[in-house]
């Protein structure tokens, strides 16, 4: 009997998994309709579009057709093209990183220079970057060089600001409990205010992914013989508007690709991140 009960007990404990994961499974399949649904209207409007309102294909060329222009054309026009951006996007990328990471800790750690600076470095993201590309390629010339500084100067500023406020974030207790145990500046943040601030700091990252083909097509755009922008000048100055639109979508491939690795590292470094919001969210 007790077997019995066993075994019983045991088939409930089956039909109880089953029946969960067949709710999940259903879940799933309704979070991804309405994104899927959304994504077909969109396309079907694309493709439409210039039979609903009777206008010429170079007003807004069909999906189709961009996407046959981007695989067609891409060994004699776009992948060269496509490779200089590449170079200068992630050239920016990691310069911008790099410059934002820096600043953002030490303007933390210094009180004097925090005062200093960003006043300034707010100051510098009021001018647009089509005003100050011209002035990079008089100062840097038609090289990548001013293409991957105008990338930094866009990347900079969010993960400079996330990287900020990240360290700033950590509750004083946890500092205060570091010091009574006897830990130096350093392991204190080492083992709490670093840990703490990464969270920030990749939400910083993936916005300067997503931004970084930004500054390298604004320079292309001023002064170039190679990329993706003369192409895309050249394009648009032929009414080839399906030229242009391929051009886009070599840089939106870009921009989620390198968001994307973005977000692979921060699985890989911050996994306790992850496994803490998906406890809370259930």
């Amino acid at each position: 009997m007790v077997d019995q009960a066993r075994s019983v007990e045991q088939l409930k404990a089956i039909a109880a998994r089953s029946v969960v994961k067949r709710q999940s499974f259903i879940q799933s399949i309704r979070a991804q309709t309405a994104p899927l649904i959304a994504i077909a209207l969109i396309i079907l409007f694309w493709e439409t579009f210039n039979w609903i309102f009777d206008q010429p294909e170079w007003i807004l060329p069909p999906l189709h057709k961009i996407i046959y222009t981007a695989i067609e054309g891409a060994t004699d026009r776009f992948l060269y093209a496509a490779y200089v951006t590449l170079v200068e996007v992630i050239g920016g990328f990691f310069l911008g990183v790099i410059v934002g990471l820096t600043l953002g800790a030490i303007l933390f750690h210094s009180n004097t220079l925090r005062k200093a600076l960003y006043p300034l470095i707010i100051y510098s993201q009021t001018i647009p970057v089509i005003a100050i590309a011209p002035v990079f390629v008089i100062w840097f010339g038609f090289g990548p060089e001013p293409k991957i500084m105008l990338a930094a100067l866009i990347i900079f500023f969010p993960v400079f600001m996330t990287t900020f406020a990240g360290l700033s974030s950590i509750e004083r207790e946890m500092t205060f409990l570091m010091e009574s145990l006897g830990a130096s500046g350093w392991e204190t943040f080492k083992k709490v205010r670093l840990p703490g601030a990464l969270p920030f700091v990749f939400t910083g990252l993936k916005q300067a992914a997503i931004l970084s083909p930004i500054g390298a097509i604004v320079g292309e755009f001023v002064g170039s013989h190679e990329g993706l922008g003369p192409v895309m000048i050249a394009s648009n100055a032929a009414f080839k508007t399906h030229y242009v639109f391929a051009g886009i979508f070599y840089l939106a491939i870009m921009a989620v690709a390198l968001f994307f690795i973005v977000v692979v590292v921060e699985r890989l470094v911050i996994p306790w991140h992850f496994v803490r919001t998906e406890s809370t969210t259930k």
